[in-house]
């Protein structure tokens, strides 16, 4: 994998901007699929996402839903362990490779038993007012420093194994664009690879590379370019968002409800990215309490603001309203883990706050 230069095609005239849409992360709490597919559409009219649903089963963990197909890939599920048999992988990368270079449909696909949400989702496109379709991929760095080998050795370390992973990974969201085109082809697709694990960058136990982070999102973004799509990242915390600007992702989440300095701090970074057209997805609801007590309204000026200070950066990038053209609302992290009743909460918040923003820019 090789580092490219970040693209300039997020501000291709032909595809929409968000416009301050909501957008969720992907997870939710709740049990009852149809209800979550519910929820995903009724508070994200604009951009909506098929749910992730954590507690429903073992295999819809974010590792585990994604693993679906990866060479040398083992799952118990009793003991709820997903690692990579080292022995294995040699015969079963040598098939994997073979299929990918024949470009086996649905090589990566994505089943019902991984994922109980997306064809209920997909049933449902083209949603009522929608203009964009969402879905989410983990992230190749966060992927292959969580999941690790029979020795507990993160897979990022096997060189060759993880460069399969990386390419499983890219076609796990290829496939879901696709889906997507094929279900709604006015919608323009919008494809995640979250990175939470990126936090660590720079912790003195972690060995990351910054080339190798750059290089294989960008592996990853590649194929949604070419299919008019958007990219995205979300880190949930504070980390190198200098690093991550230079990849050729179109939308940077962050968590601007408890970590927007640090995201502040890369200012020459992200006036480079908001100049080449890139867009901004503000994790301005907290996903606590604290969400209870907040008004959408509350939130679209804290969304305001923030835009007023990145359009400060440069002169040359554009004004705060420009940045909120080019802007989401969304939670500050998924929802899996909290309960119903918050996660409802701070997927209203969202929408009330995207209405909010959306009449400034009437």
């Amino acid at each position: 994998m090789t580092a490219s230069q970040p693209s300039s095609n997020n501000s291709d005239p032909g595809r929409p901007l968000p416009k301050c849409a909501a957008l969720a992360i992907g997870s939710l709490p709740h049990t009852s699929v149809s209800a979550a597919v519910d929820l995903m559409i009724e508070f994200n009219p604009e951009c909506p996402a098929w749910p992730q649903l954590p507690r429903i089963d073992f295999r819809e963990d974010m590792y585990v839903q994604f693993s679906e197909c990866m060479p040398a890939a083992m799952l118990d599920m009793g003991r709820q362990r997903l690692w990579f048999d080292m022995e294995k992988a040699p015969g079963e990368m040598a098939d994997f490779y073979e299929r990918y270079l024949a470009q086996e449909p649905g090589l990566c696909h994505i089943s019902n038993d991984y994922a109980r949400g997306l064809e209920p989702f997909l049933e449902r496109l083209p949603a009522p007012g929608a203009r964009f379709v969402k879905g989410q991929v983990t992230g190749p760095a966060t992927f292959g420093l969580s999941v690790k080998d029979g020795e507990n050795r993160p897979v990022l370390y096997q060189e060759h194994l993880f460069e399969a992973v990386v390419k499983a990974l890219q076609l796990k969201g290829s496939w879901q664009a696709e889906r997507f085109l094929d279900a709604a082809p006015g919608l323009t697709p919008v494809i995640f690879f979250d990175e939470p694990y990126l936090t660590q960058v720079g912790s003195a136990i972690i060995s990351l590379p910054p080339e190798l982070v750059i290089a294989s999102l960008n592996e990853c973004f590649a194929p949604l370019a070419a299919m008019g799509g958007y990219t995205g990242t979300h880190v949930c915390g504070a980390t190198d968002w200098g690093l991550l600007a230079q990849t050729n992702v179109d939308i940077l989440h962050f968590d601007a409800a408890d970590h927007a300095q640090e995201f502040f701090i890369y200012e020459a970074e992200i006036a480079a990215f908001l100049e080449r057209g890139g867009m901004l997805a503000w994790g301005m609801i907290p996903t606590d309490e604290r969400s209870l007590e907040l008004s959408g309204r509350r939130i679209a000026q804290q969304v305001m603001l923030a835009a007023e200070r990145a359009a400060g950066f440069t002169p040359a990038s554009a004004d705060a309203l420009e940045i909120l053209r080019r802007s989401f609302v969304s939670q500050s992290c998924g929802l899996g883990s909290r309960s119903t009743a918050l996660a409802e909460r701070c997927l209203a918040l969202a929408a009330e706050a995207a209405a909010v923003l959306q009449a400034e820019l009437d």
